[in-house]
């Protein structure tokens, strides 16, 4: 057990070093291609982009998620390293975003992750910091152990200074002690430090109108954009060499890069965090109601990992595929829940895609029924791109339609389109949400609504037929269900448009006002390619990747 006085050492080398993180992280390693222009107003980049529309420079906390890959690349480690830290914050929906902070709570989290982390790295000392004489050149190998594992833990080679504060937390923790207690303490260090927990996005120092990204900095934003884990050495190896500094050895990286099970699972989260699916896992259901859905809960999450993986890798992999899809991937309790043909890749008739998937629709869905208004809402912002605005940016305070086991549930909820302060908006979320009526609230087909039934009667016939009149005329139009919907939805040009933009927003980190210049230079970016090619998610990707909007930041 470390003495109290080196725990303090570590919280107070970790402090300073998050703290920096919010001012000049300082140099970190050159640019080949440095900064551009000469400080005054704006200037267009090679490929087209204005300085203006950059992103600021900036510093990012890593996610859970990325935490969590990057502690086990380091460490090894076979557990869970984030699994009880507290929920990322979220903008937008997605949880990589710029808002992401060290709050009291979660350095206590890190602090304890850290030095769980740092014993199992002591406890296999031969593998991480051999030392044939842990006497006389004890020093020597806590150096070149700083450098190996302080090098992968900040993404990049360290300098004088931080091999030198390293080694005074050697020495801190070796005094009176041991080798492996030096080590122990370095390696607690790392893992509570700036360079471990944040990605920068600041450039090597120089002055212009734009920040060329280091090279690091290029590895490390592309690894975790695709893989949401840590550079691995062919990355890093095309940093050292420069090949990073152009669009076309990106993308070179990129494509390699998606190849990977870590590249498929980053895109199953952007993918769920889009929808809000994510939550399936945390999603409950009145079981006096629902009393099935318990049982199938953890199979509706399986199935959207294992559909986006099949549109990826045995599909075309476009948007179009995700919503517009005629199968699914089931396992045998999805099987019988949906009444299908069988298990793996199944064909089915009266499911459309990812928005008539169990997870889709028992995450917006009430405890014990349908939410019209949810379902509605979520096509309406997150697959078409309409910030329709919420009751309370309109102060508009919202009465929940009352209770009637005479009515259905899209009867009860027209009442929204009758009054003044709701109709004007309701007009366009009701047709999307009410086209989901076939499904109740945990996702499974019905003809009747029964969840607001009288007692003594069985129910009333639900009724999922939708006229959109939304002012986007390949989405406008009558249809009999949400799998018609569904389908008009997959082949939209507006729907596709929606999901580059979703796809910046998962990637930059930032969404709203702030970044509207970016985004909106993106699109034009996506626009430019092949129509072919904007539908496909690999391909939005690429062309974010290529972009001096991901190459390039402003200055603050």
């Amino acid at each position: 057990m470390l003495q109290p006085l080196r725990f303090s050492v570590t919280l107070a080398l970790a402090a300073t070093a998050v703290a920096g993180c919010t001012g000049q992280l300082g140099d970190r390693d050159s640019s080949p291609t440095g900064g551009d222009g000469d400080g005054g107003g704006g200037v267009t980049l090679p490929d087209g982009t204005e300085s203006v529309s950059l992103l600021p420079a900036r510093i990012r906390r890593l996610t859970n998620a990325e935490y969590a890959a990057s502690a086990r690349a380091l460490t090894r480690t076979a557990t869970d390293p984030s699994g009880s830290f507290t929920p990322d914050s979220r903008q937008d929906g997605y949880t990589v975003n710029d808002a992401q902070r060290v709050d009291p709570v979660l350095a206590k989290q890190l602090a304890a992750s850290a030095e769980a982390l740092a014993a199992e790295v002591k406890g296999k000392l031969a593998e991480f910091a051999p030392c044939a004489d842990q006497g006389a050149q004890a020093e020597s190998c806590a150096a070149d152990f700083i450098k190996s594992f302080g090098g992968r833990a900040y993404r990049r080679p360290l300098d004088t200074a931080e091999i030198d504060a390293l080694l005074t937390v050697y020495r801190v923790g070796a005094k009176g002690a041991t080798y492996a207690d030096g080590i122990e303490l370095i390696a607690r260090a790392v893992l509570q430090s700036a360079g471990f927990l944040y990605l920068t996005e600041i450039g090597d120092g120089s002055s212009g109108a734009t920040l060329a990204l280091t090279p690091h900095e290029l590895a490390s934003s592309l690894s975790y954009l695709i893989t949401a884990g840590p550079p691995d050495d062919a990355l890093l190896e095309a940093a050292t060499t420069g090949a990073l500094s152009t669009p076309e050895g990106r993308e070179t990286e990129v494509r390699r890069l998606l190849q990977t099970s870590a590249a498929r699972d980053r895109i199953v989260r952007v993918v769920r965090e889009w929808l809000g699916i994510d939550r399936i896992a945390m999603t409950a259901k009145d079981s006096n109601v629902y009393k099935d859905f318990a049982g199938v809960r953890p199979s509706m999450e399986l199935e959207t990992a294992a559909f986006v993986n099949e549109v990826l890798s045995n599909a075309n992999g476009t948007v179009g595929e995700l919503l517009g899809a005629d199968w699914s991937v089931l396992d045998e309790p999805l099987r019988d829940f949906y009444k299908a043909s069988g298990v793996g890749r199944v064909s089915l008739s009266n499911r459309r895609g990812i928005l008539n998937q169990g997870a889709f629709l028992a995450v917006h869905a009430h405890a014990t029924e349908t939410a019209p208004v949810l379902r509605g809402v979520t096509v309406l912002r997150r697959v078409t791109c309409n910030d329709i605005p919420s009751p309370t940016e309109l102060n508009i305070n919202v009465v929940p339609p009352v209770p009637d086991p005479s009515k259905t549930t899209r009867e009860r909820f027209s009442i929204h389109s009758t009054d003044e302060e709701c109709r004007s908006c309701h007009n366009y979320i009701d047709p999307f949400g009410f086209s989901f009526e076939q499904f109740d609230g945990m996702g499974k087909l019905r003809d009747m609504d029964v969840e607001n039934k009288h007692l003594l009667d069985n129910g009333h016939p639900v009724d999922s037929a939708v006229t959109v009149a939304m002012g986007a005329d390949d989405i406008d139009g009558a249809y009999a269900d949400s799998n018609a919907l569904a389908q008009a939805l997959s082949t939209s040009k507006t729907v596709r448009s929606c999901f580059a933009r979703q796809v910046f927003r998962a990637s930059a980190g930032r969404s709203g006002k702030s970044s509207a210049e970016s985004e909106d230079s993106f699109v034009r970016a996506w626009e430019a390619a092949p129509e072919a090619e904007q539908g496909k998610i690999v391909e939005t990707l690429v062309t974010y990747v290529k972009s001096s909007l991901f190459s390039h930041r402003r200055p603050q």
